[in-house]
């Protein structure tokens, strides 16, 4: 599942990015957004250009090979991306025009290039010819959003995730069947979470652990309303569950809650049908959500994480789940952070990238071996 805010490029980083080589931009290189999902991360910097690290087996790297990276390897080609998301297997990324690039695993159509084929370690334009203003990598399913607001969803169709009515897997973008106009969607494990224009939340696909918050365990074949009547500022769908932003900052979750994911300082594992809120009432500017923990950032940069907390990946230097946010260790101030299965990252104020938590197959980009319990430095890109 995607993790992190998206963030746009301006134009002058994108034509620093096409004068770029094959080689890379350098130390010069300066991450302006951070994305991770399953055991991998990448990152797109101040020139445009994509950055991976992690497994790389299932061509999600997307440098044009199966390998795994401990350190970070640029995407091949040189479009300038004005944003990127990492889906489990799979990444997607948009140029400044609004093209869509995917790669990695298309076993289920993800990539969106018309066929169920295998591997595809090498971006791939997504057919259909549509121009998006973002976009989201799931599990197993991809969504996009035009510039008005119509949602777009390709891949794996099982529980209804695409919104396009029926279960059926689409290979290129299918309309969501709908007619309401989205600002920001998230595709998660096996559902798929969005906005309206008006701040109205609306979720569809699988709902056996509550994670589309419409108050039932009944799963939706088109977008559904979010139960509760709030208006949110952001949303973001994890593996069985997710959590989103209310107008005023402060974050709501819902669904799945065996590891106290749901951050309400709940012990007892259940599943919560509708939005509760996070406990300590504080404000946030962003959020992330991964398979059993969730993660955000407030307005003064200082991150906080609840849940599980195997291989360390709250940050908050102890391995024991926690019900509540905890602040994850250290003075650095965030501007966006990315949850991932047994990993989080996040990039600094000051262009750096931190990650922790598991690092068996290189996925907090240091360069070296070893769990981190609290934040470390990827490599720089170059």
């Amino acid at each position: 599942m995607p993790r992190g805010s998206l963030r746009v490029l301006p134009l002058a980083g994108a034509l620093l990015a096409a004068c770029g080589n094959e080689s890379g931009p350098g130390s010069g290189s300066q991450a302006v957004l951070v994305t991770a999902a399953a055991d991998y991360a990448c990152a797109l910097d101040d020139r445009g250009q994509v950055w991976c690290w992690g497994a790389g087996d299932l061509g999600q790297l997307g440098n044009g090979e199966t390998l795994n990276s401990r350190s970070p390897v640029r995407i091949a080609g040189d479009m300038a991306m004005a944003t990127v998301s990492a889906g489990d297997f799979h990444a997607c990324a948009l140029t400044r025009a609004g093209a869509a690039w995917c790669w990695g695993t298309n076993f289920t159509g993800v990539i969106g290039i018309g066929t169920a084929s295998g591997l595809e370690p090498r971006p791939r334009e997504v057919l259909g010819g549509l121009k998006f203003t973002s976009l989201s990598a799931g599990a197993a399913h991809t969504c996009a959003l035009e510039e008005d607001g119509t949602a777009w969803c390709w891949g794996q169709g099982g529980k209804g995730r695409l919104g396009s009515a029926d279960t059926l897997d689409h290979f290129v973008p299918n309309r969501v069947q709908t007619d309401l106009r989205f600002r920001t969607i998230s595709a998660g494990s096996a559902h798929t979470c969005a906005i309206t224009t008006d701040n109205q939340a609306f979720c569809w696909g699988s709902n056996f652990r509550g994670q589309l918050g419409t108050g039932d365990t009944l799963d939706a074949l088109v977008p559904t309303a979010v139960t509760g009547g709030s208006q949110f500022v952001a949303i973001e769908a994890g593996g069985y569950h997710s959590c989103g932003l209310v107008l005023s900052g402060e974050a709501v979750c819902w669904g799945n809650d065996v590891t106290a994911e749901l951050g309400d300082g709940r012990l007892v594992p259940e599943a919560i049908v509708a939005p509760v809120p996070v406990s300590g009432g504080r404000q946030f500017s962003t959020l992330a959500v991964g398979n059993y923990h969730a993660c955000a950032i407030t307005p003064q940069g200082a991150a906080w994480c609840w849940g599980q907390s195997v291989y360390g990946k709250l940050g908050n230097d102890t391995y024991f789940p926690t019900p509540v946010p905890v602040a994850v260790s250290g003075a650095h101030q965030f501007r966006g952070i990315a949850a991932a299965s047994n990993h989080t990252c996040a990039d600094a104020e000051d262009g750096h990238l931190y990650c922790w938590g598991r690092n068996s197959l290189g996925q907090l980009g240091t360069g070296r071996r070893g769990d981190a319990f609290a934040p470390v430095e990827v490599a720089p890109l170059e």
